[in-house]
């Protein structure tokens, strides 16, 4: 099973962020992947560092972005497609939330648990549960960013038997460097998952590089360099479904 990785520059307009995305995920389904993934916030422009209001972004972006991922999952009928994370308004509050689309069909979303500071001081309301899908293939769960910190929550969520955990991340410019990905390295090999960490060209150096990562090691991340990249990696369910016997 393969899945595939769309890694992005963080454009100045929610138009460029789009069109890029589509290049990327039209260009990842020519290798018919079981899933492709994209990063936390990807449609919106600029960096983290300019977000200062919630319920502006979700003006701005929402509705475009879940059309967006709504028209162009349908060209890709035979695909799983983690659409990032929008901020979405729900009952008066602003979540972020990453989505799971199929031949047009949102089937699954889930709103970000732990927030970080300036996504709280920008209005942003955190998530209270778990979300776990199953699809033909495994069942995932999704966890957005700074989730992986939370151990009680990865916990309930392997519980509820995933597989495969999809984490789409957006670190901060101020991120200080981080060699590999010790703590989702971690997560992996204690818990019998694949991790497949989603991040941006803006982060990549800081601690947001994108990779596909198993409990045996780092299956493929992606490099250092400052362009838009996709990487598309097979995944061994029959290795992770022994491994996990053995954690008995």
């Amino acid at each position: 099973m393969d899945i595939s990785l769309i890694h992005l520059k963080v454009r100045s307009s929610m138009e460029d962020n789009l069109k890029a995305a589509g290049k990327g995920i039209r260009q990842a389904s020519k290798r018919d992947p079981a899933f492709i993934a994209l990063p936390e916030y990807f449609s919106v422009p600029g960096s983290m560092e300019k977000f200062t209001s919630a319920a502006e972004i979700s003006k701005v972006t929402y509705k475009e972005t879940t059309r967006f991922l709504a028209e162009i999952s349908t060209e890709i009928p035979n695909t799983y497609l983690l659409g990032g994370t929008v901020v979405e308004e729900s009952q008066g509050r602003f979540f972020n939330t990453s989505t799971l689309w199929r031949n047009g069909n949102l089937i699954g979303k889930y709103q970000k648990k732990n927030l970080i500071k300036i996504e709280v001081k920008a209005g942003l309301s955190s998530g209270n549960k778990p979300a776990v899908y199953t699809t033909e293939f495994c069942k995932v769960g999704l966890l957005v960013c700074a989730d992986m910190f939370d151990s009680e929550l990865i916990t309930q969520t392997v519980n509820l038997g995933v597989e495969m955990i999809f984490l789409p991340v957006a670190a901060l410019g101020t991120h200080p460097t981080v060699k590999g990905h010790p703590l989702t390295e971690r997560i992996a090999s204690e818990n019998g998952v694949f991790v497949i960490k989603i991040g941006n060209v803006h982060s990549n150096t800081r601690g947001g590089r994108s990779a596909v990562i198993a409990p045996w090691g780092i299956l493929e991340e992606v490099s250092d360099a400052k362009d838009d990249s996709i990487i598309t990696t097979k995944v061994d369910l029959s290795r992770l479904r022994e491994y996990r016997r053995n954690l008995q």
